[in-house]
């Protein structure tokens, strides 16, 4: 039974086994086997009669067939080693001990000196990038085109369509109607305008009390069927709403943990079997008794992420909401906040430049879009670095700021580190990296030692990550939050073209100043200098925060 399972060996020798591609294909010389097999037989023979090192003393016949991968001509080892190389299983992958796919190196698995003509060897490797980078602080990479991001309009929902006709200004800026302005007062200037404007769109997206208070009825609901759903598991509120910085229509970020406990340490479940008892829980078909209609419909659970999250949406106010399971070893929901009292102004310049990610879809991380923490640090670097240039109140000079220093760095060449603060460089070779302190003094080296090892490790780049941002962690030093911003070439040029449209709007808006009549009160009702930034079509972001208002008056 098993000679009738296994082919014979002529039978294999009539296929190519290829072990890079991992594909059977025939030979060329299959069809003519039977033609050649007398004359390859009398060539092995004569190579067995003698060693491989002994020269041969008699020519070599013309073969007949040229052009079989694994037969060496002058060598019947290497033959051999050539079809049974070709002949062994294949390996699908390798793990580590965890369960972790190993990359593998398909070259070290064949046999050393089994000679393989060029022709076989697929090319792998990828082709050069044409970005160069001299290894030098301070220095620009080239400002080669193919290597530039493209700016991002409006998408979604938020376009203007042409078809809808004329918008009004207050769908379109509905910030404006919380900019208080008397015909008594002075004629702002640009600047003043601004930053009334920054200031009024903090307003205008933070949440009203009856918004609150419907995402506080959510909260306690989602709680309360994860904790009938398992008594042992800890539940903790994260993100934006934990922060403070949330919009009305903000995810309920939720972490879900097993509790430290003689009861939990029988079945200790990992985070994938936490989020796949929830998502059974909150199904349709499985009610219980104490849960006879859940408060969620699972839209996906994405197991296989880094961080485990089931993404589901609240029934009945219709927020999106995010349940994660991971260890909270470093939680950095003390750090921001102690960033928002430090920085008054921080909590604006936030809801604007989210807003204008938002607009754009450059802010999904799973799209490799900048999330809200690491925009908070950015932020704060820049906050930092302009301190004491500007009072810490004028939320338009620090606006601009932004603006210029996140259009004006070369993401390759440098990172960010807001403690210490400063900018440290970046794709530099590992032995040449070592042997540079990164701080001169030796004292503030020791005070900054985990930070200075951090910055070691992030300033040598792979080379699939050098075109990312490089922003270290304040809350955890070993941590690049800049790893996974994959579209940080299309967030810069978004923001080098806003940052022309605004300040041409500024100078336009001092120059109509200057005129004899002024600036009418029709123009300080219609016209905005964030226009180019968050300007858009509010009809339905205004729709849904109106049907959250109505969820808790009924």
């Amino acid at each position: 039974m098993l000679a009738a399972c296994v082919p014979s060996r002529p039978l294999s020798l009539r296929f190519h086994y290829d072990v890079r591609s991992l594909q059977i294909a025939p030979v060329p010389w299959a069809s003519t086997v039977k033609v050649a097999r007398s004359h390859h037989a009398c060539c092995l023979a004569s190579d067995l009669a003698k060693s491989d090192d002994e020269p041969s003393r008699t020519a070599i016949p013309t073969p007949i067939f040229r052009h079989e991968p694994n037969v060496d001509l002058n060598s019947l080892r290497n033959t051999l080693e050539a079809h049974r190389a070709a002949n062994r299983a294949s390996v699908i992958r390798k793990i580590d001990r965890s369960g972790r796919s190993i990359p593998l190196d398909v070259g070290k698995f064949l046999p050393r000196g089994v000679y393989t003509p060029e022709h076989s060897v697929p090319n792998l490797r990828k082709k050069k990038d044409g970005y160069q980078i001299k290894h030098i602080p301070g220095k620009k990479g080239s400002s080669d085109s193919r290597n530039k991001g493209t700016y991002r309009d409006l998408s979604g929902l938020w376009r203007v369509e042409e078809d809808n006709g004329t918008l009004s200004t207050r769908s379109r800026m509905p910030w404006l109607a919380h900019i208080t302005h008397t015909q008594t007062a002075p004629r702002p200037s640009a600047c003043d305008r601004l930053a009334d404007e920054i200031r009024a769109f903090g307003k205008y997206a933070t949440p009203s009390e009856e918004e609150k208070r419907a995402a506080n009825v959510a909260l306690d609901e989602i709680v309360r069927a994860i904790r009938i759903a398992d008594e042992n598991l800890d539940v903790a509120i994260i993100g934006s709403r934990k922060t403070g910085v949330d919009d009305p229509l903000s995810d309920l970020d939720l972490n879900v943990t097993n509790i430290l406990s003689p009861a939990t340490m029988r079945r200790f479940r990992t985070p994938v079997e936490i989020l796949a008892l929830l998502e059974r829980a909150f199904s349709s078909h499985r009610r219980s008794a104490q849960l006879p209609e859940p408060p969620l419909d699972v839209v996906i659970n994405i197991r296989h992420a880094r961080v485990p999250i089931l993404v589901c949406h609240h029934r009945q106010t219709g927020l999106p909401v995010q349940i994660q399971s991971t260890p909270r070893a470093l939680d950095n929901t003390e750090y921001v906040k102690a960033f928002l009292h430090e920085y008054p102004t921080l909590r604006s310049l936030y809801k604007v430049l989210k807003q204008l990610l938002v607009m754009r879809a450059l802010h999904l991380g799973s799209q490799g879009g900048l999330t809200s923490y690491p925009l908070i640090i950015m932020i704060v670097a820049a906050l930092k670095f302009c301190e004491g240039r500007f009072e810490p109140t004028d939320v338009a000079s620090q606006f601009l700021f932004f603006l210029d220093m996140y259009t004006d760095i070369d993401f390759y060449a440098q990172g960010i580190s807001t403690r210490p603060l400063g900018y440290f460089p970046k794709h530099i070779k590992e032995k040449e990296f070592l042997q540079r302190p990164l701080l001169r003094d030796a004292q503030l080296a020791a005070l900054y030692a985990d930070e200075i090892k951090g910055q070691r490790r992030m300033s040598v780049q792979h080379q699939w990550k050098r075109y990312r941002m490089t922003l270290q962690d304040p809350a955890d030093p070993s941590n690049e939050l800049g790893g996974g911003v994959n579209q940080i070439r299309d967030i810069q040029e978004t923001l080098i073209y806003l940052r022309s449209r605004i300040k041409e709007a500024m100078a336009k808006w001092d120059d109509l100043g200057h005129l004899e009549h002024g600036l009418s009160e029709e123009h300080f009702r219609t016209h905005s200098l964030l226009e180019s930034c968050v300007s858009g079509d509010y009809r339905v972001y205004e729709t849904e925060r109106n049907e959250l208002r109505m969820c808790v008056r009924n």
